[in-house]
């Protein structure tokens, strides 16, 4: 009883310090509005200003931080959509890009918004438009203040595919006085791991509300949406596909390194790139252009109304947003981005789901699961350096019946998440039943 009273309270000591955090900041965030037209952009919505959901009706609000766990959510919105069709869903993320997937990806929400500030204000406002009967969030989307709005109003609030690597887990333990009462007031924490339940608990959540569901994301990706860009509509159906996807900063470059040498023994091989960010698609650009590759690039032949991929091209350049999920299909080998560069990862089951092997680097910690089950059935290649993947790669550029085993082993782990979206529907089910019978 006293824990759940306190979860209900605003974190004052947090909201003491974001306080402090604002004021020393605030020139440089309004020097950043009137020059970043990106930053300006939702800043209504990032103010709790949402649609609001019109009287009488009940309302599902569904969080993922970005691109990734958006589509990951997507079977959860399609099952809401099918089962509770009356009930408005609205999807929330952190960021634009996220936003603007989710529109194609997730269309059976009725509408799509930024997520707020974690303000006091800003987040009561939000959730008093919205009136969410049920909140959603997935993986590590643990916001005091929201969490705090969601308690004090007595709306249910469902963690989905959690999960806190080892290294998050030694920076959070220091702010347990923080996350303790904001675990206290989830009502069910589906996590990806035993070792994340254990970290979770170790954090302040009730031991008695952890359930291990594992990961949602490989469930989410079986399948590209229907007219996905593919490879086969690009016309290189036939030819060996490299697939990078999600790259950060340093990574294009030991990609490039790896591929030249790749190239240099199968001629015939092509290589897309997709870069995380799409404020570093120039940057990637000029990368190219030192380097005096030949590529094109996506949004070029979008504007020119161009279907195939340019016969004299042999890299793509993906600068587009929403069009990475339909091309891992059919590639000889995927590389995931985040794992080269300290960033800890993206979705390793996306492309292992369409039947591809997966190369990544040492930092996994925010895939930690699904790197340890693909490394284990064979599906999946760890590399240190760009010198090892370019050894990994032509490996597997250049003996196709062993990518094609590795493919078979990473679409058999990534099958397995199946249970994973069976058990997490039954958790949702069962919280929306009790929904129904609450004041």
């Amino acid at each position: 009883m006293l824990a759940a009273a306190i979860s209900r309270r605003p974190p004052r000591a947090y909201n003491a310090l974001l306080l402090a955090l604002s004021l020393g900041a605030l020139p440089l965030l309004v020097i950043a509005l009137v020059l970043r037209r990106e930053w300006r952009r939702g800043l209504t919505e990032r103010l709790g200003a949402v649609p609001a959901t019109e009287p009488g009706r009940r309302a599902v609000w569904i969080h993922g931080a970005s691109i990734g766990e958006i589509t990951a959510l997507a079977p959860v919105v399609r099952m809401l959509r099918r089962e509770t069709p009356d009930d408005r869903l609205v999807l929330s993320t952190l960021t634009l890009g996220g936003r603007t997937t989710a529109a194609t990806r997730v269309p059976e929400a009725d509408a799509t918004v930024l997520f707020p500030l974690d303000l006091p204000w800003t987040v009561a406002r939000a959730v008093d438009a919205i009136r969410p009967r049920l909140v959603l969030f997935s993986e590590t989307e643990l916001w005091p203040n929201f969490l705090a709005a969601l308690a004090a109003r007595g709306i249910p609030a469902v963690m989905l595919s959690g999960r806190v690597s080892e290294r998050a887990f030694r920076r959070y333990r220091r702010w347990r006085w923080l996350f303790a009462p904001a675990l206290a007031s989830v009502r069910v924490l589906c996590v990806q791991s035993l070792d994340a339940a254990h970290r979770l608990v170790a954090l302040g959540a009730p031991a008695g509300r952890v359930v291990v569901t594992g990961s949602l994301k490989g469930a989410a990706a079986s399948a590209a949406p229907a007219g996905a860009l593919s490879l086969v509509r690009l016309g290189v159906a036939d030819r060996p596909v490299l697939v990078a996807g999600s790259t950060h900063a340093g990574e294009e470059a030991a990609v490039l390194e790896a591929w030249q040498r790749v190239a240099a023994r199968v001629p015939t091989a092509r290589l897309v790139l997709a870069p995380r960010r799409p404020e570093r698609f120039e940057e990637v650009v000029a990368l190219l252009e030192t380097r005096g590759l030949s590529f094109a690039r996506r949004s070029e032949l979008v504007r020119r109304g161009h279907v195939g991929w340019p016969a004299e091209a042999p890299i793509l350049l993906l600068d587009t947003l929403g069009e990475l999920a339909g091309l891992w299909n059919g590639a000889r080998v995927a590389f995931v981005g985040g794992t080269l560069a300290p960033i800890g990862g993206h979705n390793l089951l996306e492309p292992a789901a369409q039947g591809v092997p997966v190369v990544f680097g040492p930092h996994v910690a925010n895939v930690e699961a699904a790197a340890v089950r693909l490394l284990a059935g064979g599906g999946g290649v760890q590399v240190r350096d760009a010198g090892e993947l370019a050894t990994e790669l032509a490996r597997l550029f250049t003996d196709p019946a062993a990518a094609c085993a590795a493919g078979a082993s990473a679409g058999a782990t990534a099958a397995g998440s199946e249970s994973a979206l069976a058990v997490t529907l039954a958790v949702v089910r069962g919280v929306l039943a009790r929904t129904a019978t609450e004041p």
